[in-house]
């Protein structure tokens, strides 16, 4: 009876203790951050943009004393030698207590992502107001000008616009989220390497930019964040990747690179690509295709330079013939199935050449050779990311055209005779 007593006690004044929110604050008394820029500035300074939201209008419009010439969030930059010191600045410019727990992306600008983000990184992932799940951007230019420059038109909010553009990459595959913990990890990973998705201002004059050297074959041409040709819409524009060695940006990946990324990691599940028409080159036939089975991947180790083997089987349906030939045979099936290979695997070879000039292995195929160490240190001393610059690449792409749209079979244009 009377261990229960004390236990009952003990209990109770564990209960009054934990009673309370120590440090809280109240909805009103608190600046919300949903956005962070980071820029390099001048003797090793951080120029860190902040965007808060608003809540008088997010809340009630005019009823709550917004309007429309009033916008939902607002931005400050501050310079300061760490993030936690802009943090303290914020504090002082702004009534409101900080809180930097919704915070949805973080944009690093081009100058600091070549410099390093190892400090920047070391901060992001030790706080706890930070969260993992936060997605990482490097943008072709200022972050600040970014923040700027960003202006939704279908969102109201630019942590809402970012969530949005983060799930609907699917639809293309042009460009691929990366979060914090993902970035973080790949930094510490003994094979592979980090990449966040690459942002840019487009400049909506319609001017049309594109890589050089395109696919024999692909209609579309390869983009770099910024380059579209396009007038309208929010001149923010996320396209392709920023690939890192180590922690410092080495280059980037455009649209069809991306893509290709996105094909041999297993994380492509639909896409538009126009190709050439096998008869009529000049026309272009539109093919809606996906991964029909997880690539493999094979490396081979035997002899003096790594051998990268990799097949990849894509399955696709036909979405657009204007020259009327009928794809949907057989005979001619294949001829479209044989094009649509050679150009993914084309894309391919270009992004692995290219990711290989850059000393990155953006796939980590070093993954596929760890059975072969016993030991961890045994990994490390073989050197992977030396090896992977000198690795040849063998590629086989197999295509399978299985549905045909809402049409199975296609008769040319009538004809004056």
């Amino acid at each position: 009876m009377y261990s229960r007593v004390v236990l009952l006690l003990l209990l109770l004044v564990v209960s009054i203790t934990l009673i309370g929110c120590n440090g809280a604050h109240e909805t009103d008394e608190t600046s919300w951050v949903i956005s962070i820029g980071l820029d390099k500035g001048d003797n090793g300074d951080l120029v860190v943009s902040y965007r808060l939201a608003v809540p008088l209008v997010l809340a009630a419009g005019e009823a709550a004393g917004g309007g429309k010439d009033k916008k939902p969030s607002i931005i400050i930059t501050i310079t300061a030698p760490t993030l936690a010191e802009a943090r303290n600045l914020l504090n002082v410019a702004e009534s409101r207590a900080v809180n930097l727990s919704h915070v949805t992306a973080i944009v690093i600008g081009e100058n600091l992502a070549r410099a390093g983000v190892q400090d920047a990184i070391g901060a992001l992932t030790r706080f706890r107001e930070f969260r993992g799940s936060m997605f990482l951007f490097v943008c072709r230019g200022s972050a600040k000008d970014m923040f700027e420059h960003n202006s939704p038109q279908l969102d109201i909010l630019a942590s809402r616009w970012v969530e949005n553009i983060t799930q609907s990459s699917d639809e293309t595959s042009f460009y691929l989220p990366t979060n914090l913990h993902k970035f973080y990890t790949q930094l510490k990973d003994d094979t592979g390497s980090p990449y966040m998705m690459a942002i840019a201002i487009n400049p909506l004059t319609g001017q049309n930019k594109p890589v050089e050297n395109p696919v024999v074959g692909a209609k579309s041409p390869e983009y770099l964040a910024g380059d579209i040709s396009r007038k309208g819409g929010n001149p923010v524009e996320p396209i392709g990747m920023g690939i890192f060695k180590e922690d410092k940006l080495v280059g980037y990946l455009g649209t069809e690179e991306t893509r290709a990324v996105a094909i041999l990691s297993d994380n492509y599940p639909r896409g538009f690509i126009s190709i050439d028409d096998p008869f009529l080159p000049k026309h272009a036939v539109n093919i809606f295709f996906r991964n029909g089975r997880k690539p493999k991947i094979h490396v081979d180790l035997g002899g003096e330079t790594p051998v990268i083997r990799i097949s990849v089987f894509l399955e696709g349906e036909l979405s657009s013939i204007p020259t009327g030939i009928m794809y949907e045979s057989q005979e001619y099936k294949t001829l479209l199935e044989a094009e649509l290979s050679n150009v993914i695997r084309e894309q391919i070879i270009n992004m692995l050449i290219h990711s290989q000039s850059l000393g990155v292995d953006v796939i980590d195929f070093g993954y596929f050779i760890r059975p072969k160490f016993s030991t961890t240190q045994e990994l490390v001393s073989y050197g992977w990311d030396r090896r992977f610059r000198q690795a040849t690449f063998n590629v086989e792409v197999t295509t399978g055209i299985r549905r045909t749209g809402l049409m199975n079979k296609t008769s040319p244009i009538r004809r004056e005779q």
